[in-house]
């Protein structure tokens, strides 16, 4: 009888250990059910934010309504001021004009009109400041300022009537202008060394222009036969 209820007690002291075991896997399920939950609220946040992203970007590519608007300078160089320098006297170019205004402040560029034909100066130019306020004091100043005999012609231009041709390419001079670049372009093409080829087309393009003054001058009772210098008679 006494083993009996040894065997008894036993059994009942099991019991309360599997009851752990059932609520650690209850607590354990839970757990992971939140953990995937978490995961899903992050992965939803992400997905909008992607979506709200992709909706910006869609609307900065629409195009505008308005056509042939006029081209604005670059953002980064909206806040810099620009003055228009008039009634420029001769002599007065771009290193000069330099040096003067420097003395209001920074000047970032400075540009002289200058003709395509023989690179001289037009008589007028633009100058930049890196700031807005020393160009408006810049051409307050010189405005009306005589100089060499002349009187200068200064305004502040504002950033809604600036573009961007302002300072478009390089500084022209009187020894370095377009004109003076096709010239010595021209000269280049023409010293050079001709193919065999190249020389027999510009010998029938000249015997062509012959022969076609030629019959201009027939039609008009005038008989009168060209040949080219160094060509040979065909």
């Amino acid at each position: 009888m006494k083993t009996v209820k040894r065997n008894t007690v036993s059994k009942e002291k099991t019991r309360p250990k599997k009851v752990a075991k059932s609520k650690r896997e209850i607590s354990k399920l839970k757990a992971g059910a939140s953990l995937e939950k978490a995961v899903k609220n992050v992965q939803q946040i992400f997905e909008k934010k992607k979506a709200d992203a992709k909706t910006e970007a869609k609307a900065k590519k629409k195009p505008s309504l308005t056509k042939h608007k006029r081209k604005l300078r670059p953002k980064n160089l909206q806040h810099k001021g620009i003055v228009y320098v008039g009634h420029i006297p001769h002599g007065f170019y771009e290193e000069q004009l330099k040096d003067y205004f420097q003395q209001f402040g920074k000047v970032t560029q400075v540009r002289v009109s200058r003709s395509k034909k023989n690179g001289k100066s037009r008589g007028y130019g633009y100058v930049e400041f890196v700031h807005t306020d020393v160009a408006k004091i810049a051409a307050e100043t010189m405005n009306n300022y005589l100089m060499c005999g002349r009187l200068l012609k200064a305004t502040y231009i504002p950033p809604e009537r600036e573009h961007h041709r302002f300072f478009l390419g390089k500084n022209w001079s009187e020894e370095n202008y377009p004109k003076l670049q096709e010239r010595q372009k021209m000269i280049r093409t023409k010293n050079a060394v001709q193919s065999a080829e190249d020389y027999e087309r510009y010998v029938q393009k000249s015997r062509n222009k012959l022969s076609a003054l030629e019959k201009k001058l027939e039609d008009k009772g005038i008989s009168m036969k060209f040949q080219p210098i160094g060509v040979p008679e065909t």
